[in-house]
């Protein structure tokens, strides 16, 4: 059995604890198929806020599982056994050949969400999940993931090609204009989805945004965003200064997608 690796220094305490006990975890459930375990998200991009970031997890098994398989690891890696020290941990588990050979809509073996800021979630596959959240993390993954078990996630990530990027950060603006129009997440993907067409690198939403704060000639919508993500009392943001941001950048990856 492969042996974990020790997070960055740059990984909070808690946090470099918390993984260390999910990787322990995979390993008891999944023995010799556990490929890799990865931080990804905020923790990966030097953006993790202790209280209010999410922690996000990928691995890797060797094939595909049976549901009493899945319904083990997510048994193992509830909150109620394993207190998140985060608001919540986001899990996604694949099988080495669907990340070898990748596609628009990526057949995760488990999406598994529990903490006590979040609703929780056994998703034992891909059907009814929009399919660019995957896509996304995938190629984020690739570039920036912290191996805690494994190789280097490059070595199992196959390349997401640019165009399927392209189209995922579409949609993902797309479905933020549906279910939450005027949430600050709806800004800062924006952000982060304009500074990856432009500069070609992922990084934080707060970097992102403020990235895009120097972009614009009136900034106030980005400040407004990250004040309400931070938690700070303040009006609504506006609606229509949403919607134009949001329709630069489409403008932003329609041309890139020429």
């Amino acid at each position: 059995m492969t042996s974990p690796h020790v997070p960055s220094a740059t990984v909070a305490p808690e946090l470099q604890a918390y993984a260390a006990q999910v990787v322990a975890r995979l390993q008891s459930s999944l023995s010799d198929a556990l490929m890799g375990v990865y931080l990804i998200g905020s923790a990966s991009l030097g953006g993790y806020e202790s209280g209010r970031s999410d922690i996000d997890v990928l691995a890797v098994c060797a094939a595909p599982l049976p549901l009493e398989a899945k319904q083990a690891i997510a048994a193992a890696l509830d909150h109620r056994v394993l207190p998140c020290p985060a608001r919540g941990l986001e899990f996604v588990l694949y099988a080495r050949d669907v990340v070898a050979s990748p596609t628009k809509d990526p057949r995760f073996e488990l999406n598994f969400n529990t903490g006590a800021g979040m609703s929780h979630r056994f998703s034992p596959g891909p059907e009814g999940e929009p399919g660019h959240w995957f896509v996304l993390d995938l190629a984020i993954a690739r570039e920036n993931a912290i191996a805690l078990l494994g190789p280097p996630a490059r070595e199992l990530l196959a390349p997401q090609p640019r165009a399927w990027i392209l189209e995922a950060l579409s949609a993902l603006l797309a479905w933020h204009a549906r279910e939450e129009p005027v949430s600050p997440n709806n800004v800062l993907n924006a952000c982060r989805a304009w500074r990856h067409v432009e500069a070609g690198d992922w990084c934080t939403k707060r970097q992102a945004a403020l990235w895009a704060r120097s972009r614009l000639e009136d900034p106030s919508l980005i400040d407004a965003a990250l004040a309400r993500r931070e938690g700070v009392p303040g009006p609504p943001l506006e609606a229509e200064a949403v919607r134009a941001l949001v329709r630069r950048v489409q403008d932003a990856l329609a041309r890139a997608r020429v």
